[in-house]
């Protein structure tokens, strides 16, 4: 779907998830079965996230935690839908691993995701 048509509520990512999820299975044109709940953490609860919304310039917004929707629709490219993000939407999953990630050897330790 557009961006404009998703239910968006600032800092509640899973919220968000859940929403796209329902509007993605009210329209009948993908099975929901593509689509995974990506939940983004670590130890510390200090994930550093770039080209968000709510950072600035190059510089990552560190959340507790991050949610994010995956398509991964069969032999297709992949998709991650992210509403929070300032990057295409829905972004092709290269671009938004390599955009809104950073190499866990370039971050110190506290920051290293799982």
């Amino acid at each position: 779907p557009p961006r404009a048509a998703c239910v968006y509520t600032s800092c509640y990512c899973e919220e968000n998830v859940w929403k796209l999820c329902e509007y993605i299975r009210s329209q009948d044109r993908y099975p929901l079965e593509e689509f995974y709940a990506v939940f983004i953490s670590n130890d510390r609860r200090m994930i550093p996230l770039w080209k968000q919304k709510s950072g600035h310039g190059d510089e990552p917004v560190v959340w507790d935690y991050h949610v994010i929707l995956l398509h991964v629709p069969g032999g297709e490219q992949n998709f991650i839908y992210d509403l929070d993000t300032v990057l295409p939407f829905p972004c092709p999953f290269e671009t938004y691993s390599t955009e809104a990630f950073r190499p866990d050897d370039s971050l110190h330790p506290e920051f290293h995701r799982y």
